[in-house]
C-alpha cells in the first residue's frame, strides 16, 4: 500500500459556483468547511482514503474579487493537501469480507514503498501534520495499518467513479469519516448508517440516480457542505430543515418544483436547472445566506423575499422569464455580483443602481434600450455586460465608474461611443462585436491598460492611429468590417498575440506586420489577398494561420522559417498544384488545402511528421493520392468531393495510416471499400456516404473502435452481421440505401440495438438456412453426377478421391462432406454470400429441378420478421 501526497480533489459545486466557464464569476464566493485528520484502519479496506490537514480558521474564506467571472477560475479557497491511502480497485460483487482480504493481500506488495513515505512522514518531510510519534515503522514495515493519535483520526472517503448502485456498508463503520465523496456513481437510494456518520461534515452525491432523500438525512447533526446536484429529485424531505449546521446547499440540475423551508445557517444555495416557478417567503429568515443561484428554472416574477436577504453577496437569476426588477431591489446593500441575463426585461429599475457594493452586473440577452444615468453611482463595478440587448446608445455617465474594467455590449444597435470613454482608466476588455460603430472615438488612447478589443461585425472603414498608444493589447478582433487596408496602426502593438481581420477587403499585407514579433494567431480568410506575403514568414512565433477564402495560387520558400507553425488554412483559394514549400513546415499539425484546383500530391508531403488533420477535399484528383498514405502520423483525413472529381478507389495502403482516428471520404463514386480498412484499429469515424457502395467488406466488422458510422446514400442490400461486435458503435446512419425489408424499415429509425438485434437473428436465419439448403442439395444429386458436382464445387482431386472411395458412407453423407470442406474453404464470406454462391453453382450443374426450391426457401426464411 503506497501513501501519496497531492491536492484534496473534493469536486462538484465545491469548487465551483457551475461546471461551465460562463459562471465562473461565482467561484470566488464558495467555502470549504473544515476537514481533518488520517485514515481509520476499520475502513481500510474501501477502494481510497485520503488523511486531511485541519484548516487554520473556519471563518477565513475568500471573498469574492472585482474581477469578471472569466478571472474567477480557480479562485475558490479549495481544501489543503491530503496524503491518500490507494487501495487496488476490487471488483464490486466481491463481499466487504473478501474486500478486507484482497486489501491486506495488496497492502504487502506495497510495503517498501510504504516505508519509504513513512519515514519522509517522520522526518517531518511528507506532511506538516504527522508527528514522529504518529507513526508506528514497525507495524507499516509489515502491512498492516499505522495509528495515529486518536484526536487526528478523521479523514476523507473516496468513493466516486466507481458505479455503485448503493453505499457501501463499509463506508458507515466508522465515526471518524469527515467527507464522505460518492458522486459520479449509479446510486438510486441513499442509505446511509447516520448513528456512526455523526461527524460527518460534508457529503457529495453528484451525477446519481437519486430520486429522494431519506428523512434520516436529517440526523446528520454536523454536516456542513451537502452536494446533490444532478440527479433526479423531484421534491426535498421537511426534515431537511433540521441540519443546524449546514452552510453549502447545492440543489442543481433536477426536477424540484418547491423549496418549501427556510434553511437559517445556510450561507450558500445552488438550484439552478430545476423547475420553481417562485421561492417562499419563509426564505426571509436566511439570514445569513451570501450566495444564491437560481439560474434556469420557470420564474416569472422576481421573488421580491430575496430583497431582505440582508447579507447575500452573489445572486443569480440568468435564463428565467423575468420582466421587471422590484423597487426593492435597493435593500440588498451587501450585493457584489448580480447576474440577471437571458430573461425579459425591458428596464432596469433605477433602484438597482442603488446598490454601490455591486462588483459585477450581467443584464445581457434581456430586451434592454436605455441604461439610467444613475449607473454612475456604482463606483466600484468592474464587470459590466449588457449584450445582446436594443442599445442604440450608452450613457456618458456610464464613463463615471471609473473602476470598471471590462465592459461587453456586443450584439446591439451602438453607433459611437461614450464620448468620455477616456475615463475609463482600468479599462482591459472592450467588446463590441456585432455593433453598428462607424469609428472609435480619439479617446481611445487614454485607455492604457486595454489587454483585449473586440470589434468584429460593426462598419468600420479605418481603424484611428490613437490606437497605438495602447501598447498592452495582446488581442484584436477587427474582423467583418469594411477595412480596405490593412491597418498600420496594429503592427505598433507590440505585445499582440491574437489578431483576427477575416472578412474585410485587404488586398494586400505591409511589410511593418513583422513588427508584431510575438503574434501567434492569425486569421486573414475572406479578404482579397491575391498572393501569400513574404512578410508573414518573418512571423516566427505564428502556431495558428488562416488565409482561407482569397485569392491564393503559389507560396514563398522563406515559408519554411515558419518552424512554429501547427495550423494553416488554405481552403477555397487557387492552387492549381499542391506548394511543395508546405513541406518544409516540419512542426504542422493542421493543414487545410481543400477547394482549390488542386491535381497530385508530392512525394515530399511525407516529411510533415506531426501532421494529425488533413483536409484535401474538393480538388481535382483523378485517383486517390496515394502519398497520403505515408502520414503514418495523421489522425483525421478528409476527401470529401462535393465539387471536386469523384474518386471511384480507395488504393489498400490505407491501412499504413495507423493512427487515423476519422476518414471521410463522402460524396465520391466509390464501389466499395478496401479490405485493408480493417486494419485502422483506431478509427473512431467512418463517414463514406453519397458514394455507390453496395457491399462492405468483411474486415469492416474488426474496426472495434469505431463508434459513429455513416453510409447513407449508397447502394447497400445487407448488412455483415459482424456489425453486432462493434460493440463502441453508437451512431449510424443507412439512410437512402436499397436494403432489403425488413431492415430498411428497421435502419430507419437510426436505433443502434434494434438493428444489431436483427443482424444477430438474419445471421442465425441464414445460418439455418444454408443447412436448410445443403441437406436439400446432398439427398437430390444423382450418384452418377457425384464427381462433377464436386468439381463445380472447386473440391481439391484429394479430397474428392477421399470422398469417393470411403465405403461406409452413404451417397447423402457423402456430399453433406463435399459441401462442409466447401463453406470452409470459403469461410470468408457471410452465410447469405454462400447461399448466393450456390445457387449460382447450381445453375452452372444444370439443377435447374433445385435452384427453384432454394430460392423458395430463401424467400420463405426472409420474410420473417424479428
Amino acid at each position: 500500500m503506497s501513501l501519496e501526497k497531492e491536492e484534496d480533489d473534493i469536486p462538484g459545486g465545491l469548487k465551483s459556483f457551475h461546471g461551465t466557464a460562463d459562471n465562473s464569476a461565482r467561484e470566488g464566493s464558495l467555502r470549504l468547511s473544515e476537514t481533518a485528520g488520517v485514515a481509520d484502519p476499520t475502513v481500510e479496506s474501501l477502494n481510497e482514503i485520503s488523511q486531511e490537514e485541519p484548516q487554520a480558521d473556519q471563518e477565513g474564506y475568500k471573498k469574492t474579487e472585482n474581477v469578471p467571472r472569466s478571472d474567477l477560475l480557480g479562485k475558490r479557497n479549495e481544501c489543503e493537501s491530503s496524503t491518500e491511502i490507494n487501495v487496488p480497485t476490487v471488483p464490486q460483487a466481491v463481499s466487504e469480507t473478501d474486500v478486507r482480504k484482497h486489501t491486506l493481500k495488496s497492502a504487502d506488495k506495497d510495503t517498501g514503498e510504504r516505508k519509504q513515505v513513512l519515514a519522509g512522514a517522520v522526518r517531518g518531510d511528507a506532511r506538516s501534520g504527522l508527528s514522529p510519534s504518529a507513526v508506528n515503522a514497525e507495524s507499516a514495515g509489515s502491512g498492516s495499518t499505522f495509528l495515529l493519535p486518536a484526536e487526528e483520526r478523521n479523514f476523507t472517503l473516496r468513493l466516486s467513479d466507481k458505479g455503485l448502485q448503493d453505499v457501501p456498508q463499509s463506508a458507515s463503520e466508522s465515526q471518524n469519516v469527515k467527507t464522505l465523496l460518492l458522486q459520479n456513481n449509479e446510486i438510486k437510494t441513499l442509505r446511509l448508517n447516520t448513528v456512526n456518520l455523526s461527524n460527518l461534515e460534508i457529503l457529495i452525491l453528484e451525477r446519481n440516480r437519486l430520486t429522494l432523500l431519506p428523512p434520516e438525512i436529517s440526523l446528520l447533526h454536523k454536516l456542513k457542505v451537502l452536494n446533490v446536484s444532478h440527479n433526479q429529485l423531484s421534491c426535498l424531505p421537511e426534515e431537511l430543515s433540521k441540519l443546524v449546521n449546514i452552510k453549502e446547499l447545492f440543489l442543481n440540475h433536477n426536477s424540484i418544483d418547491e423549496f418549501p423551508f427556510a434553511l437559517k445557517s445556510l450561507e450558500t444555495l445552488e438550484l439552478a436547472g430545476n423547475k420553481l416557478k417562485t421561492l417562499p417567503d419563509a426564505m426571509i429568515d436566511m439570514k445569513n445566506l451570501k450566495v444564491l443561484n437560481i439560474d434556469s428554472n420557470q420564474i416569472s416574477i422576481f421573488p421580491r423575499v430575496l430583497c431582505y436577504l440582508p447579507n447575500l453577496v452573489n445572486l443569480s437569476l440568468c435564463e428565467n422569464f423575468i420582466q421587471s426588477l422590484p423597487k426593492d431591489i435597493k435593500e440588498l446593500k451587501k450585493l457584489q455580483e448580480f447576474s440577471i441575463s437571458h430573461n425579459k426585461l425591458i428596464f432596469l429599475a433605477v433602484q438597482l443602481f442603488q446598490l454601490t457594493k455591486l462588483k459585477g452586473l450581467r443584464a445581457d440577452d434581456n430586451k434592454l434600450e436605455f441604461l439610467s444615468d444613475k449607473v454612475e453611482n456604482l463606483r466600484e463595478l468592474t464587470f459590466l455586460n449588457l449584450s445582446k440587448n436594443l442599445f442604440k446608445s450608452i450613457t456618458d455617465n456610464l464613463c463615471n465608474c471609473t473602476m470598471l474594467k471590462h465592459l461587453v455590449l456586443c450584439d446591439n444597435q451602438l453607433t459611437q461611443l461614450p464620448a468620455n470613454i477616456h475615463r475609463l482608466k482600468h479599462l482591459k476588455e472592450l467588446s463590441l462585436n456585432r455593433n453598428q460603430l462607424h469609428s472609435l472615438v480619439e479617446q481611445i488612447s487614454h485607455l492604457k491598460d486595454l489587454s483585449k478589443i473586440e470589434l468584429s461585425g460593426n462598419v468600420l472603414t479605418y481603424i484611428p492611429v490613437e490606437l497605438k498608444t495602447c501598447i498592452r493589447i495582446t488581442k484584436a478582433d477587427l474582423s467583418n468590417n469594411k477595412l480596405s487596408q490593412f491597418p498600420n496602426v496594429v503592427c505598433a502593438l507590440s505585445d499582440l498575440k491574437y489578431l483576427n481581420l477575416s472578412g474585410n477587403s485587404i488586398s494586400e499585407l505591409i511589410p511593418g506586420i513583422s513588427d508584431i514579433k510575438d503574434l501567434e494567431h492569425l486569421e486573414l480568410k475572406k479578404n482579397k489577398l491575391s498572393s501569400f506575403s513574404a512578410c508573414l514568414c518573418s512571423l516566427t512565433k505564428l502556431v495558428y494561420l488562416d488565409v482561407s477564402e482569397n485569392e491564393i495560387n503559389s507560396m514563398p520558400a522563406v515559408v519554411s522559417e515558419m518552424k512554429a507553425l501547427q495550423v494553416l488554412l488554405l481552403h477555397h483559394n487557387k492552387f492549381d498544384s499542391f506548394p511543395e514549400e508546405l513541406c518544409s513546415l516540419k512542426g504542422l499539425k493542421t493543414l487545410d488545402i481543400s477547394n482549390n484546383q488542386i491535381k497530385d500530391i508530392p512525394l515530399k508531403i511525407s516529411n510533415l511528421e506531426m501532421i494529425k488533420d488533413l483536409n484535401v477535399s474538393n480538388n481535382q484528383f483523378a485517383s486517390f493520392p496515394s502519398e497520403i498514405c505515408l502520414l503514418s502520423s495523421l489522425e483525421k483525413l478528409t476527401v470529401c468531393q462535393v465539387n471536386g472529381l469523384k474518386l471511384t478507389k480507395i488504393p489498400e495502403e490505407l491501412s499504413k495510416l495507423v493512427s487515423l482516428r476519422e476518414l471521410d471520404i463522402s460524396h465520391n463514386a466509390l464501389k466499395e471499400m478496401p479490405d485493408s480498412i480493417g486494419e485502422l484499429k483506431f478509427l473512431v469515424h467512418l463517414i463514406a456516404n453519397n458514394n455507390e457502395i453496395s457491399q462492405l467488406p468483411k474486415s469492416i466488422t474488426s474496426l472495434r473502435s469505431l463508434q459513429h458510422l455513416d453510409l447513407s446514400e449508397n447502394r447497400l442490400r445487407y448488412l455483415p452481421a459482424g456489425l453486432r461486435h462493434l460493440y463502441l458503435l453508437k451512431d449510424i446512419n443507412f439512410d437512402g440505401n436499397s436494403l432489403f425489408e425488413p431492415l430498411q424499415d428497421i435502419c430507419k429509425e437510426k436505433q443502434l440495438h434494434p438493428i444489431l438485434c436483427y443482424l444477430e437473428s438474419a445471421d442465425e436465419r441464414d445460418e439455418k438456412i444454408l443447412r436448410k439448403i445443403i441437406e436439400m442439395i446432398a439427398g437430390n444429386v444423382p450418384s452418377e453426377d457425384f464427381e462433377f458436382f464436386c468439381q463445380k464445387l472447386q473440391l481439391g482431386q484429394a479430397d474428392i478421391k477421399a470422398l469417393r472411395n470411403t465405403r461406409a458412407l452413404k451417397l447423402k453423407e457423402k456430399i453433406t462432406k463435399a459441401l462442409d470442406i466447401w463453406i470452409r474453404e470459403n469461410q470468408d464470406l457471410t452465410y447469405d454470400e454462400m447461399i448466393e454462391k450456390l445457387i449460382r453453382m447450381l445453375v452452372m450443374t444444370g439443377m435447374h429441378h433445385l435452384i427453384s426450391k432454394v430460392k423458395a426457401l430463401r424467400l420463405c426464411s426472409r420474410s420473417v420478421t424479428f
